[in-house]
């Protein structure tokens, strides 16, 4: 069982979901994550600092709901399976 989510932390994880809806064959970035910005559609809300979406998406990463994976030493994450 996963634990439950904060309203931030769920902003984040929507949002990374609602980016893999839209573009498939790419990962977003912790710049795209702070625009809160899909495509013309704004998910969430916009925060001012890289650091801030780093760490909820690190959060995201410790109870289960995003994987972190590496390509060429840079990572990017991905929604976890279940």
């Amino acid at each position: 069982m996963r634990h439950p989510l904060s309203p931030a932390q769920k902003e984040i994880y929507d949002y990374v979901v609602a980016f893999y809806q839209e573009f498939p064959d790419r990962s977003p970035s912790l710049r795209d994550m702070c625009t809160g910005m899909v495509g013309e559609k704004q998910i969430c809300k916009r925060r001012a600092n890289r650091e801030t979406a780093r760490r909820l998406v690190k959060f995201l990463c410790d109870k289960g709901y995003l994987e972190e994976r590496f390509y060429r030493n840079v990572p990017y994450w991905v929604p976890a399976d279940g």
